[in-house]
């Protein structure tokens, strides 16, 4: 149900951009900003679990 909604949103959202779009500048605005909002879209993203182990050292030549 959820998938079907959005498949609806994002046709809806289709439809209206092509039809106000005129001219190629207006093409790289909205490239522009659906650019910018993935990209914060991903930098605001909490990770549950970091991707790497880091390794504990605690040995008496260690800087850390």
């Amino acid at each position: 149900m959820q998938a079907l909604i959005l498949g609806a949103i994002v046709a809806v959202l289709a439809l209206a951009v092509t039809d106000v779009v005129d001219n190629w500048s207006d093409w790289v605005v909205l490239g522009v900003i659906v650019g910018t909002t993935i990209a914060v879209s991903f930098a605001v993203m909490n990770r549950q679990y970091p991707t790497k182990k880091r390794r504990v050292t605690r040995d008496s030549d260690s800087d850390w």
